[in-house]
């Protein structure tokens, strides 16, 4: 993003400055592409980015909760992201600061790179697993690219606004013009999510929490002085959230605004965030330790009518019980859930699902032990959940930086809460999994370049 050198000394006292995003900016020719067309390239390019990430090559492409909806077997979408990661690694290229990109080049990223060219070279099927891979690193490649083209704040806000406007209204039209698609028909599987919004996505559980994310957007362009279009923003997309009928996804998404706020209502940022690990720790409690707790276990099935989570509890039992055969390295990035480790084990009859047929565990901390272990599964809590936490700290003491740092960090907290009935972490180019990085990439920016005033266009 654009913005000019912040005063270290006035920001940070006798301590080092942070640069501005995109100062010093070098296009690879810049006697061919002008500033002004350079800014409108990345405008463009950051927009149709977050339009992409919401909405995908395959709108209205509904599915059973029991089916993968992953994108490893359509052509459009294989073609169609390589194309968009092609098209992003060249914009990087010419129009992006290095300093930017050199920031990528931390411990913990580069770690995480290591562990997950590691899972694929020890994979049982290299092919499928490496396949898998490319889309999960093409994702966060598009996640990247959308925040850092941007010359400044406002253009970032622009962007947002057009790209998330277009999933909001997709879904919008969907409803209205297209029930058929866009509302949850009758499913053997799952009849009772007959009649609930779904939008363009192609199951409630995933528009829910995308819908609270692009809420968050419109919270962010309301306090960023753009008011009347965050409210609409804002409005519709807590409308479509009640529609999905989502109870934890809408109990989630307020708790998480309520969380952030606290930062600016207190002017410490610590604040939100020491409630955001109280927060964790009660919800830690009502779902998993409701499987040790029958007195919490009641509390759940009163409070939510349902002490199962909709047969999560199973699952959740079935990771725990597994885990310990793989402790310290797991069963393998995408080698648990929906391959032999799973299909092999006998029908359960008494469970609330045969969830030898699952396409994940409905937990993003205990699948991330089941696929990398406690020593892999470390460092993917420190990149998705942890060290976001400390950048958000180190966003919010530059004054120009803590709007947008808020934002992120809604979407972090929330996938935090979310993550304990939710798997969607390295999940390809599924519309959470690309927020949550999204925010990952935000406030690790944030957290290094000062984004608080714009550098001129010429």
């Amino acid at each position: 993003m654009r913005a000019s050198s912040a005063n270290g000394a006035a920001v940070y006292p006798q301590r080092r400055s942070n640069p501005a995003l995109q100062a010093q900016l070098r296009l690879a020719h810049p006697g061919l592409l002008p500033a002004g067309t350079a800014r409108i390239l990345a405008i463009a390019v950051s927009t149709l980015g977050i339009a992409l990430m919401l909405i995908s090559l395959r709108p209205f492409a509904a599915a059973s909760i029991f089916e993968s909806s992953s994108a490893d077997g359509d052509a459009l979408n294989q073609m169609g992201f390589l194309a968009a990661g092609a098209i992003c690694l060249l914009a990087l290229i010419s129009l992006a600061n290095k300093k930017a990109l050199a920031s990528l080049f931390t411990p913990s990223f580069v770690a995480l790179g290591l562990l997950i060219a590691v899972n694929v070279a020890q994979a049982p099927d290299p092919e499928s697993t490496l396949r898998s891979a490319i889309f999960t690193i093409i994702g966060m490649l598009l996640a990247f690219s959308v925040i850092v083209l941007p010359r400044g704040e406002g253009d970032f806000r622009f962007a947002l606004l057009i790209g998330a406007g277009a999933a909001l209204g997709l879904s919008y039209i969907g409803v209205l013009l297209f029930p058929n698609l866009a509302l949850h028909g009758f499913d053997v599987y799952e009849p009772q999510h007959a009649g609930l919004w779904r939008g363009h996505f192609s199951h409630k559980n995933i528009a829910g929490p995308v819908m609270s994310i692009i809420a968050f957007f419109g919270l962010y362009i309301m306090r960023s002085g753009q008011r009347l279009a965050g409210l609409i923003m804002f409005s519709a997309a807590t409308i479509f959230v009640l529609h999905t009928g989502s109870k934890t996804t809408t109990g989630f998404f307020p708790i998480a605004i309520m969380i952030v706020l606290l930062a600016p209502l207190f002017h410490r940022s610590s604040v939100a965030i020491f409630a955001t690990l109280v927060t964790m720790a009660t919800v830690a409690i009502f779902t998993l330790g409701s499987l040790y707790s029958t007195e919490i276990s009641q509390l759940v099935g009163d409070f939510l009518g349902d002490q199962t989570y909709t047969g999560r509890t199973t699952l959740w039992e079935v990771s725990l019980s597994k885990i310990p055969e793989h402790p310290w390295f797991g069963f393998g990035m995408y080698n648990f859930w929906m391959t032999d480790n799973v299909l092999g084990l006998d029908k359960p009859f008494e469970a609330a699902w045969d969830y030898r047929h699952i396409v994940h565990g409905h937990n993003n901390y205990l699948d991330i032990l089941l696929n990398f272990g406690f020593i892999g599964g470390a460092l993917v809590y420190w990149v998705l959940f942890i060290g976001p936490m400390f950048n958000y700290a180190r966003a919010r003491r530059l004054p120009g930086n803590r709007k947008l740092a808020d934002m992120f960090f809604m979407i972090i907290v929330f996938a935090c809460l979310l993550s304990f009935i939710e798997t969607f972490f390295l999940a390809r180019n599924v519309p959470l999994w690309l927020m949550h990085i999204f925010a990952v990439f935000g406030l690790h920016l944030l957290a290094r370049f000062d984004i608080g005033r714009s550098l001129p266009d010429h």
